[in-house]
């Protein structure tokens, strides 16, 4: 951390994933909210922060939005996509085709009116698209993704004045 806070890096720790207690014998930490309010308290630097994917944190509680806003000091950087199923039973849907809050998360995203990078994650393949190199990263998905999440951020803030 403090090569990082000494070349102006800021970290983003990305949950487990999937958001499991062991995988392959493997103990894993990175698995729910709680684990998050750790790692961010026990590193006090502005420089120690979150990656928060979305499909993971909704595999992790069913508050989305809540834990936005426990973790909003610290979110640098969001994968925004959504999940039905549970941590050890899951798959990656369109986006507001799965469980996420989605409205929920965006308005406590424009609340905290911190200001972080979103992108879109693995998306699936539509009928005749193209993927981009790896299954999940594909252009039609993405460009679906993309306008929703532009005309869902619209909607909120409209919805709270902003």
């Amino acid at each position: 951390m403090p090569l990082a806070e000494q070349r102006g890096v800021y970290l983003a720790m990305h949950p487990d994933d999937p958001p499991i207690p062991e995988f392959r014998g493997v103990p894993r930490i990175m698995n729910s909210v709680e684990s998050f309010e750790k790692l961010v308290s026990l590193v006090r630097s502005e420089h120690n922060g979150i990656t928060f994917c979305m499909g993971n944190f909704t595999l992790m509680t069913d508050d989305v939005p809540g834990a936005v806003r426990r973790l909003k000091d610290r979110i640098y950087f969001v994968h925004f996509r959504d999940v039905k199923g549970d941590r050890y039973n899951f798959v990656e849907t369109l986006i507001g085709e799965g469980k996420t809050d989605l409205v929920g998360a965006a308005r406590a995203m424009l609340e905290i009116g911190h200001e972080w990078y979103i992108r879109v994650d693995r998306t699936p393949t539509l009928e005749g698209d193209t993927e981009l190199g790896a299954a999940g990263y594909n252009y039609l998905g993405r460009l679906y993704t993309i306008g929703y999440i532009k005309g869902l951020f619209t909607a909120v803030a409209k919805q709270m004045n902003k």
